[in-house]
């Protein structure tokens, strides 16, 4: 992509990429952002297409942390709709978690999914599109990041799940007296439970879709709880949770649920919030109503089961109003 001419920001230089430019960015760049007091490179963008503009970007270690490919982005994408594109992509991969809140920074939006080998390493990635009507950013998020990280009590702490909770995830989720209660009664291969530590929870958090985090009684992983099927627009979503046998009966559960209620009320926005119990799940069920939520109803074959036919729940709720 031609770039005509310098722009300058009160961070940094975006310019042109001289011919034989060199830098370790793992692609050819088509500008490159310099410090204001010299020729020091500290990033780089590279752009193709013209209607649908695709851009990659890279930022040197030394500057990483302090925004700068947001910013690029930002400066880039007026010159990119003057030259005549209406959308501009981004398809970082799943697993750089960095390079999507760069592009969520300046405004991109997670519109199109995840995508097989569609990442500029070949694996998978997320798909966000910036418009010329949708601003410089940040770009709205469905879920926001916890206050300081975490939710805390003082007794448990909730925090987002992470691949350094691979091992004790798999062991809990491949625990009988666990995925029995879970959606489809089954344990996950160590695969799934990798990819969900690594990646997919961090990226359906950023893309709104779910938030899941580790109950934490300051001895480790002790079981999980999520927000899930959040719908901003009626301002619902659903709860879940799970405990290691041997802190049940603590009230870490009612703990946990109570942290989540709160965040997803003040924080999400929320104003409904339910969840789903089996029928003979009186334990789960003890939960909710010390966690003020409501019995509304039975949800006939709310859920499947392994022989085929599908199971009743019962449907708890609050509001935010309650």
């Amino acid at each position: 992509m031609k770039l005509f001419g310098p722009v300058a920001t009160t961070a940094f230089v975006l310019r042109p990429a001289d011919p034989g430019t060199s830098v370790d960015c793992g692609f050819e760049p088509d500008a490159v952002a310099v410090s204001p007091e010299g020729d020091a490179v500290w990033g780089a963008l590279a752009v193709e297409g013209a209607g649908v503009a695709g851009v990659r970007y890279w930022v040197a270690p030394e500057r990483r942390g302090k925004r700068l490919a947001s910013a690029m982005l930002r400066t880039l994408a007026p010159i990119v709709f003057e030259a005549g594109a209406h959308r501009l992509e981004a398809r970082p991969p799943v697993r750089d978690h960095a390079a999507i809140r760069a592009a969520l920074g300046a405004g991109f939006r997670p519109d199109g999914g995840v995508a097989r080998g569609a990442a500029w390493d070949g694996t998978a990635a997320l798909t966000l599109g910036l418009l010329p009507g949708d601003g410089t950013g940040p770009s709205p998020r469905v879920l926001p990041d916890l206050p300081g990280g975490t939710l805390s009590d003082g007794v448990v702490a909730l925090r987002p799940l992470d691949a350094g909770d691979f091992e004790a995830h798999l062991r809990h989720r491949s625990s009988p007296d666990v995925y029995a209660g879970a959606a489809l009664p089954l344990p996950p291969s160590a695969e799934e439970a990798r990819e969900v530590c690594e990646w997919r929870a961090a990226v359906d958090w950023l893309r709104g879709r779910s938030a899941l985090m580790v109950i934490d009684d300051g001895e480790g992983y002790q079981g999980t709880i999520g927000l899930y099927d959040v719908a901003r627009i009626v301002g619902t979503g659903m709860i879940g949770y799970d405990l290691r046998a041997s802190v049940r009966g603590r009230g870490y559960a009612t703990r946990a649920v109570n942290l989540v209620r709160r965040w997803a009320f003040r924080e999400v926005g929320l104003d409904r919030v339910w969840a789903g119990t089996d029928l003979h799940n009186t334990a789960s069920q003890a939960v909710l109503r010390r966690a003020g939520f409501r019995l509304e109803g039975v949800e006939r074959g709310g859920l499947p089961t392994l022989a085929g036919r599908r199971r009743d729940t019962l449907v708890w709720a609050v509001l935010s109003s309650d």
